[in-house]
């Protein structure tokens, strides 16, 4: 993503973390598909556009590992959290891209083994959700991600905890809260937020 979508995705991102910052003490983290800065706790729009401006965009998407990572991630904070009887927030993965993944199979697999994972330990269906935001009009991303979204949960035997939406138009904080409110819902309505990536 470069050039105008970057600069409208960063200042969409800057004014969803000073939203979210009036509901969540938590703030919201950011990562980077092509590169190690990351922004934890973001709570401003001056702070995540710092985190911004030390990245440069590339061209490819490398979504698997990234994915797979933050994953990770929150997996240990619900194991430690039930070992310790605490409760874990709910997490609503935002991940912006204009591009289809460079690694299919990979990122397929860490959702896949994910959902498996949180069937087994009974948690919600809400608990966690992954939005896909495609910002342009590449038809090979588009077609991709329609089928991620639609054939993943059924053809897998997983619950549906993936959601993608095609971005027409402008980015803004506005329309992105819309996207994540709508895949929220729908996946309340089929079975019974907080990290934002960036490509």
């Amino acid at each position: 993503m470069q050039g105008k979508r970057w600069s409208q995705a960063r200042e969409a991102i800057a004014e969803l973390a000073a939203i979210a910052s009036e509901y969540d003490a938590n703030g919201i983290d950011i990562h980077f598909l092509n590169s190690d800065h990351q922004g934890k706790g973001l709570k401003s729009a001056k702070k995540v556009r710092d985190v911004f401006n030390k990245v440069s965009p590339k061209y490819s998407t490398p979504l698997g590992p990234v994915v797979r990572e933050v994953l990770a991630a929150y997996k240990d904070q619900l194991v430690d959290g039930k070992k310790r009887k605490k409760t874990i927030k709910p997490v609503n993965y935002l991940v912006i891209t204009d591009g289809r993944p460079d690694d299919e199979q990979d990122l397929e697999d860490a959702i896949v083994k994910f959902a498996h994972w949180l069937d087994r330990e009974e948690y919600p269906p809400t608990q966690v959700g992954i939005q896909f935001v495609q910002v342009g009009n590449d038809s090979e991303a588009s077609e991709y991600l329609q089928k991620l979204d639609n054939n993943l949960s059924p053809k897998k035997g997983i619950r549906d905890i993936v959601d993608t939406e095609r971005y027409n138009g402008d980015v803004t904080a506005a329309k992105l809260i819309k996207l994540m409110i709508g895949g929220i819902n729908r996946r309340v309505d089929i079975k019974g937020g907080e990290v934002m990536m960036q490509h």
